[in-house]
């Protein structure tokens, strides 16, 4: 694995370590050898016990600027790439000599470990500001097939999306191990961080599709960078694009060739769930409800479809509804904590029973329920609550908090959390109880259960996220479409949509993602370039898409933190189901998901 940042090469170790290297050489620094001179520039010379640049002389002193028109370094480093389950194999420069970008090519290896050989047979760098990953597979560099992969993964989201960048790699790895394209090739990765929204994310995907010459990209995780995206950049590339996670309903909505897809279902089924739950199954029914949403395409596309309906449904109960910026907008915490303590003050004062929320000081005053409809920001939402609510209004319940789905894998940190907080030491057993969450029901048990023995063991005995399956999904099912591309046929967007459908037939092979993947893996890539078709049971679950416009239909789950009880261990649990009506019916209704427990609530 190659990454890369300004002045200084990371390196990716096994396990997902990583480390950071930076040649600084001067004029000063002693060897005994030339290979200890080693510059940005070029090979330097031992002399009289000192490095000399290259070029120079003893009295020289040594220029280590990067040439701007080379786009990147040109030190001739081993670069250690990452092997989940096995030792990090280290990859020797083929020479001492270096290749700028834009050097003649004709095939990879003839360029720097970072960089590939263009159509114009000139070489690129692979690498940019956004994309600082580089997966080569063991077998060479000459004969692959490119993977981009976009994906938030630094603060504030690096603890929720990390797990499925890891899953992706993981599911590389996998097929690489045991499989191939129908021309032999290989799948090299190259991944990216979008962390900053859909500006980054936008500049990812062209670097992808422009300079790296990828034809599918698993991401973004977001919809409305999926969307900019697609409409901007892999639309009218012919590029394919996956989603682990975009659930917004306005995906199903534009003309994308048919050339967007995802893993996780339309938001319309999660929606009337929560409609459901929140106006019928919950005891007590709300008598004030909060509506906090994200302020994205995700956010505010859930709260639009709910809206009108909880105000009619929970009459004359009172519904209040407030957007919040996406914790993406900040530099820093602090900023992040100041902007949602303003908009929980707004909204615990914006019915006009008090000028401020300090007057609070009736029971019936306050909210009996809270949802947030977002991500990992839900916690610092609930925790800032749980603090004005223990230090203000504690004569009041604590309503009861319910998270949509990009925030249900953070219950448990979030009830955790509260516990190591000094003023909520005595009330945060209370939290437990009033935490529920929903989310698709994205999980088979057994398939997950052997995923997650595979993830331990290659990052560092970490509990993998129920949402990483999806990217470990989205992964095989792009590869897996690109082998039904006959040999000698040119790989493209639109070839790999086309083989999606012969992923997910009836009367095809089943496949099962919880067998070994040497097994799993092979059978399918023979299955599939025999022309022959499969029938794919993720990690995730059954991938039944409607291969028409690349989308999934499932049930919801609801969630509760150790069946919600206090006392119980803060363990994440599902224990409700909204069970969809048959096809092609968008809504259902709510039973118990556990044997012997009561209904839902």
């Amino acid at each position: 694995m190659v990454r890369r940042t300004i002045a200084s090469i990371t390196l990716g170790l096994p396990l997902g370590a990583a480390c950071s290297l930076a040649l600084n050489l001067d004029d000063t620094a002693p060897c005994s050898a030339d290979s200890e001179c080693v510059y940005t520039d070029g090979q330097g010379t031992c002399v009289d016990g000192f490095c000399v640049p290259p070029g120079g002389s003893a009295n020289d002193t040594a220029d280590t600027d990067i040439d701007p028109t080379a786009g990147e370094e040109t030190t001739p480093t081993p670069v250690t790439t990452t092997d989940p389950g096995d030792s990090s194999t280290t990859i020797e420069p083929e020479d001492t000599t270096t290749t700028t970008e834009g050097a003649e090519c004709e095939v990879n290896s003839d360029c720097n470990e970072d960089q590939r050989c263009g159509d114009g047979g000139t070489c690129l760098n692979i690498l940019s500001a956004e994309c600082d990953i580089l997966l080569w597979p063991d077998d060479g560099r000459d004969n692959v097939e490119f993977l981009g992969s976009i994906m938030p993964t630094s603060p504030p989201f690096d603890e929720l999306v990390q797990p499925l960048e890891n899953a992706f790699e993981l599911a590389v790895d996998d097929f690489n191990n045991v499989a191939s394209l129908q021309d032999g090739q290989k799948i090299a990765w190259v991944g990216c961080d979008s962390t900053g929204g859909d500006t980054v994310a936008s500049a990812a995907a062209t670097h992808l599709v422009d300079t790296v010459g990828v034809n599918a990209i698993v991401g973004p995780v977001f919809s409305e960078s999926v969307r900019e995206v697609a409409e901007n950049i892999t639309v009218p590339a012919d590029v394919f694009v996956i989603s682990p996670t975009a659930s917004a309903a306005s995906l199903s909505n534009f003309e994308d060739n048919n050339l967007v897809w995802r893993i996780t279902p339309n938001d319309v089924f999660q929606g009337n769930a929560l409609i459901d739950r929140l106006t019928a199954d919950y005891d007590p029914a709300p008598a004030r409800l909060l509506v906090l949403n994200k302020d994205d395409a995700y956010g505010n596309e859930l709260q639009q479809q709910i809206a009108a309906d909880l105000v009619t449904d929970l009459a004359p109960a009172e519904v209040y509804f407030a957007n919040y910026p996406g914790p993406e907008t900040f530099g820093s915490k602090e900023e992040l904590l100041s902007s949602y303590g303003t908009v929980l003050g707004q909204a615990l004062a914006q019915a006009g029973i008090a000028t401020s929320a300090m007057d609070y000081d009736s029971a019936d005053d306050h909210y009996t329920h809270v949802l947030i409809i977002g991500t990992s920001e839900a916690e610092a939402l609930i925790l800032s609550y749980m603090s004005a609510w223990g230090q203000l209004y504690n004569f009041a319940p604590l309503p009861l908090f319910t998270v949509t789905h990009g925030a249900v894998p953070t219950m448990e940190d979030i009830v955790n959390s509260a516990a190591a907080i000094p003023e909520l030491a005595m009330v945060w057993p209370l939290l437990q109880a009033q935490m529920r969450g929903t989310s698709p029901n994205i999980f088979d048990a057994e398939n997950f259960t052997a995923f997650n023995i595979r993830y331990q063991i290659n990052f560092n005995d970490e509990e993998a996220l129920t949402s990483s399956s999806l990217a470990y999904d989205a992964a095989l099912a792009a590869m897996f479409a690109m082998v039904t591309i006959p040999a000698g046929e040119e790989i493209t967007g639109t070839g790999i949509a086309n083989g999606m459908a012969a992923l997910n037939d009836p009367k095809g092979a089943e496949i099962s993602f919880g067998d070994a993947p040497n097994v799993f893996i092979q059978d399918a890539r023979n299955i599939l370039a025999a022309g022959n078709t499969v029938d794919l049971q993720g990690v995730s679950g059954a991938l039944n898409w409607d291969p028409t416009n690349g989308e999934l239909r499932a049930d919801v789950l609801g969630w509760n933190v150790g069946n919600g009880l206090i006392g119980d261990p803060v363990t994440l649990t599902p224990y409700c189901l909204y069970s969809l009506f048959p096809e092609p019916a968008e809504d259902g209704i709510w039973v118990s998901a556990v044997t012997g427990m009561p209904p839902c609530n």
